[in-house]
């Protein structure tokens, strides 16, 4: 099978469509043939091919071709499925790489709030510092990267003037060394591309950051 030429894999893979895996299909050659934009005699040597290597049963009447994939079939459907899976999951994110941009300054007023701080070190293990690191990064990657992380939920509240949003964190490594967390809040001035950083630590001072230093989280 390691020479199964693709277009006899693609008639398998619009039986296995058709056929919902497991039922028997009633369709002509030239039904089949629309399918994949060849000629009927094309697809009749195909089936004769796919039949010869047991991987489809079929019976010609009169009035067309019954099919249906045998076990055989089924378990090389399931092969090429498991591989393509191996690839795509290898492709997910488990670092992000980004460059430190500078803030409005607003993360030390929300972040240092004690509604805030007391559920920071519940749930993170320390008080944080009073401010966030703020990271340019391509946002299409962040979702792959967080569906690796933990989700800790950190929850709104309301003094006597006003309330506060709720948000999500996530504990991440900086540089591979420094315990920081992402903070997603549910309300945020930043665009979509700008990745918030926590920690107990000035993450600026520790690792000497300038703007547009190159940083990988996690």
């Amino acid at each position: 099978m390691n020479t199964f030429p693709e277009k006899d894999f693609y008639l398998l893979l619009i039986i296995a469509k058709k056929s919902e895996l497991n039922n028997s299909i009633k369709a002509s050659t030239s039904e089949l043939a629309l399918d994949l934009n060849i000629s009927q005699q094309s697809v009749s040597r195909k089936l004769s091919f796919l039949a010869e290597k047991e991987l489809i049963e079929r019976k010609v009447l009169a009035s067309g071709n019954i099919i249906s994939l045998t076990e055989k079939g089924k378990n090389f459907l399931l092969k090429r499925k498991n591989e393509l899976d191996k690839i795509f999951s290898s492709k997910k994110n488990n670092k992000l790489s980004g460059k430190v941009k500078s803030g409005l300054g607003e993360g030390k007023y929300y972040i240092n709030l004690p509604g805030y701080q007391n559920q920071f070190k519940k749930k993170l293990g320390n008080r944080v510092f009073p401010g966030t690191l703020n990271i340019k990064i391509n946002e299409f990657e962040l979702n792959d990267f967080l569906s690796e992380k933990k989700k800790i939920s950190i929850k709104g509240f309301s003094d006597k003037q006003r309330s506060f949003g709720p948000a999500f964190v996530f504990k991440v490594k900086l540089n591979g060394r420094i315990d920081a967390a992402v903070i997603i809040p549910e309300r945020t001035n930043h665009p979509e591309n700008i990745l918030e950083l926590i920690s107990s630590f000035n993450l600026r001072k520790k690792l000497k950051l300038k703007d547009n230093a190159l940083v990988f989280v996690s």
